[in-house]
């Protein structure tokens, strides 16, 4: 094995925890590689939006967040079933920056390169490599070219809800994910200057008389800037399994609402008026749990993000989140490597788990599941019902701006 093959870190997938890993970890000192299996990093278009944390300033420069984004606000809007009840105007205590993904994404990518950090694009990971059940490194196909491997110390799986590392050690991503739809359109029935804030609206299980057994879902749109947004509906998984009202849709079923929901549902309709179409795709968001084990097997591969379900259940965002905890993992790999080469006994597995999980990001993580669990099972299964959901509308107006 040539040294050139061999790495201190192999990152799997260069979204926004990806490419923190490798900026984190090539500041550090360490070589790295990040595989991916588009010919760039983040090939998807869409929106993103996070609040500021110091994190950010130091991995893409003070004030970096700031500048790219349009639009800044602050609260959060909710809208009753039906948009019946007046909308709940909550106050997210600091603002949310919203701005365009690609922007973001190009900007790490120029720093990790200029670290050093080296990329393999149109890099399809097809499994990890395995020696005495501890991953060493991992083996991928090139566009149109031999199967190749890599070697290295630690594996971070950051390759997101179906991730192909996580999926090799039987992890079941079914408990963790939610189908949900993204939409990017421009030229929006929207005035910026008017409504600036996220618009989330609650579709409770029954209030669709074309899908009555549709799962509780929240539909949202997100204002980019001008006349750009992105929208789409999310299905709310975490309680539909003991819903006897709910049968689980299939994709066609999925995309059929959400194209009735912007043609004729209350309120939200409005703003896809006269819209022109850029990016419409049914995905998933990995925010129905987290996965039970980070450290896969017996050592050597770990999962990082969306690949481990670690995004913020109460936002249903992962991009901070993700970014937080690929520094924690790096810092304490980073700790633990001693004259290249690490120890994945049993003992250690066991240490790095437990630092992990007295974390203060992983405390915030865990205590938002728990939190929205709550809330969902309230709203979504105890009351159920677009009538009592209204009915109680000021009370859970409440309890959100609480919980914010």
């Amino acid at each position: 094995m040539k040294s050139s093959d061999f790495y201190n870190f192999i990152i799997v997938g260069a979204g926004t925890a990806g490419l923190t890993a490798a900026i984190i970890a090539a500041r550090k000192g360490h070589s790295v590689v990040v595989l991916e299996k588009g010919a760039i990093a983040g090939p998807k278009p869409r929106g993103e939006s996070m609040a500021h944390y110091p994190l950010l300033d130091d991995i893409l420069g003070e004030g970096y967040l700031q500048s790219i984004a349009e639009v800044k606000p602050s609260h959060r809007v909710y809208h009753s079933p039906g948009d019946i009840r007046p909308a709940g105007n909550i106050d997210m205590k600091v603002p949310y920056y919203f701005f365009e993904w690609r922007t973001l994404i190009d900007h790490m990518v120029e720093i990790a390169k200029n670290l050093g950090v080296k990329f393999l694009f149109n890099s399809e990971v097809l499994k990890p490599i395995e020696e005495n059940d501890i991953c060493k490194g991992v083996e991928y196909k090139k566009l149109k070219g031999k199967n190749q491997k890599v070697f290295g110390n630690v594996v971070l799986a950051c390759d997101g809800y179906s991730s192909t590392i996580g999926s090799y050690y039987n992890v079941d991503y079914s408990k963790i994910n939610c189908p949900i739809v993204k939409f990017l359109g421009n030229n929006a029935n929207i005035n910026i200057d008017k409504v600036s804030s996220p618009q989330l609206y609650f579709i409770p299980n029954g209030v669709l008389d074309y899908a009555p057994n549709f799962p509780p879902s929240v539909a949202y749109v997100f204002p980019i800037g001008g006349k750009k947004i992105e929208a789409g509906i999310m299905l709310r998984m975490t309680k539909v399994f003991g819903m006897k009202t709910v049968k689980i849709p299939n994709e066609d079923e999925i995309m059929d609402v959400w194209k009735n929901l912007k043609s004729n549902y209350p309120g939200f309709s409005d703003f896809f008026i006269g819209i022109k179409n850029e990016y419409e795709e049914l995905t998933v968001m990995p925010n129905a749990g987290l996965v039970d084990n980070f450290i896969l097997g017996n050592g050597g591969a770990i999962l990082v993000g969306d690949s481990a379900g670690f995004v913020d259940a109460n936002g249903s965002s992962g991009l901070y989140f993700g970014m937080k905890m690929a520094q924690v993992w790096v810092d304490l790999i980073s700790e633990s490597l001693i004259d290249n080469q690490f120890d994945w006994s049993k003992e250690n597995r066991k240490f790095l788990t437990k630092q992990f999980k007295n974390s203060k990001i992983y405390k915030t993580i865990n205590s938002s599941y728990k939190l929205i669990g709550l809330f969902e099972w309230m709203i979504f299964k105890k009351l159920r019902t677009g009538q009592r959901i209204n009915r109680f509308w000021k009370l859970i107006m409440w309890l959100l701006q609480v919980a914010s």
